[in-house]
């Protein structure tokens, strides 16, 4: 019905993630054990995000840094290379992504750790969970545990829009209706001081339906001459994408206490 609440909005009925019969750290194993660093270098979105990631994070001086979900370490790789004396910290589920993050990081600290059901008893300046609340069940279980270990600042990226049909196939079980994320994070016991919403209309909805039609293909593996060269030509296309408006969302939040004081 037309006056019904949508998802994200006062009195919209909680959407159920999709079920997903593998066990996150089971998938996740598979993934790290075969999957490539090169998405992570030369993807035309990955360095987007990168782009548009370090806007929000530069101007917050972190001294600590948690990446819940940091998978083989890439995005703390670059954090260190951009905060120097900055200590260093990831959590996931997948022991072979840890070791991988080892090796990249050696001077950060690492758990292996399911944060939805556990937490660190510590905080630290900045939590960062990039590119993982698409990929849990349970995002409010995450996202109140994410409120635990919050001293200064969240920043969450995730996607939202119509999910395409390989979308679950590399594990996502839900995309944020306009608002929910937001309207979650809030719910969390933070206050959100930025969001941006980005990607129309060449990344959102043009090349996610192309990589649609393709069943997901091209965005992991190694990148060839051939693949780096149409990468970096859908870069520079995407410069033209809009900031305000697309599927990548980045939410920059602070505990609630904390913007009381």
């Amino acid at each position: 019905m037309a006056n019904e609440p949508q998802p994200g909005q006062a009195g919209a009925p909680e959407r159920q993630p999709l079920r997903r019969t593998v066990d996150p750290a089971q998938y996740y194993e598979g993934i790290w054990k075969t999957d490539r660093d090169d998405m992570k270098k030369h993807g035309p979105f990955s360095r987007h995000y990168r782009r548009l990631f370090m806007s929000l994070i530069r101007p917050l001086a972190p001294r600590s840094i948690l990446d819940v979900g940091c998978g083989q370490g890439s995005l703390l790789a670059e954090l260190r290379s951009e905060f120097p004396t900055c200590a260093l910290n990831g959590i996931d589920v997948s022991a072979s992504a840890l070791d991988l993050a080892r090796q990249k990081v050696p001077t950060a600290r690492f758990w292996d750790m399911d944060i939805t059901r556990e937490t660190l008893t510590e905080q630290f300046d900045l939590v960062i969970c990039s590119e993982v609340l698409e990929h849990v069940p349970d995002d409010v279980a995450i996202l109140k545990n994410l409120a635990l270990v919050t001293g200064r600042y969240l920043v969450i990226s995730t996607v939202q829009g119509r999910m395409r049909g390989f979308e679950p196939k590399i594990g996502h079980v839900r995309n944020y209706a306009p608002g929910e994320l937001v309207q979650k994070v809030e719910q969390a016991g933070f206050r959100v001081i930025r969001c941006i919403e980005w990607g129309f209309p060449f990344y959102s909805p043009l090349y996610r339906d192309f990589l649609d039609l393709v069943g997901g293909r091209g965005t992991t593996g190694e990148f060839g001459l051939m693949r780096r060269a149409i990468s970096e030509t859908l870069y520079y296309l995407f410069m033209l994408n809009s900031s305000r408006r697309g599927d990548e969302i980045l939410v920059l939040a602070e505990p609630v206490a904390q913007a009381m004081d």
